[in-house]
């Protein structure tokens, strides 16, 4: 069974599929942190609410400067081990936030942009 205090991961890139790779975000419920490191990048992070994703049980923040890359082959054997579970797709207007906060930043490398 997953473990339910792993983060929540956001797959970012258009075709994960297509390109056996995956982008992903992390989810966390540590918002002053994330406000903290990106306090000269306003527009590079998302907070979300629990109440506009009913997945999450606490008030979270996204740092769109942080993309993690993935093979995935690698999601692939974490399924058929059981140790991540599926979860409901973000709300469009709420991934569209985090899709224009990913392309804003500095940090993130255009070949990674050009796939989201």
């Amino acid at each position: 069974m997953p473990d339910e205090s792993l983060p929540l991961e956001v797959v970012v890139n258009r075709d994960p599929i297509g390109t056996k790779r995956l982008l992903l975000t992390i989810v966390t419920s540590n918002i002053e942190a994330v406000r903290r490191r990106n306090r000269e990048r306003p527009k590079t992070f998302i907070e979300i609410s629990a109440a506009d994703y009913d997945e999450l049980k606490v008030n979270s923040a996204i740092d769109c400067n942080v993309v993690i890359e993935k093979p995935l082959s690698e999601l692939v054997g974490m399924v058929q081990r059981k140790e991540v579970r599926y979860h409901r797709d973000l709300p469009v207007q709420i991934f569209a936030k985090l899709k224009a906060a990913v392309l804003a930043s500095s940090v993130v490398a255009p070949e990674i942009k050009e796939l989201i």
